[in-house]
């Protein structure tokens, strides 16, 4: 009972409800983005983009936002993306 009445109206506070709808339209976004990449051109680049673009991207952002260092990571980042970049030529 109580619990899950707590839990969920948690949810319910005006920043939570505009934070959840912020991730809903953007997992849209991405989504429809993916169906339309698949559709257009072959699966195996839009998997091997979206793989090898994670990778950076979140190699990225860890440096920006959480302040990582890349010691030890330049070399198979790069790796990854020359792959990719193969893999699209």
């Amino acid at each position: 009972g109580g619990g899950l009445k707590r839990s969920l109206a948690e949810f319910a506070t005006p920043k939570a409800a505009s934070l959840v709808l912020a991730v809903c339209a953007s997992e849209a976004v991405y989504m429809l983005s993916l169906y339309q990449a698949f559709a257009s051109i072959s699966p195996v680049y839009v998997t091997a983009i979206k793989r090898g673009g994670g990778v950076l991207m979140s190699s990225v952002l860890g440096m920006l936002l959480f302040g990582e260092t890349m010691a030890g990571r330049g070399f198979p980042i790069a790796v990854v993306v020359f792959g990719v970049v193969l893999l699209c030529l």
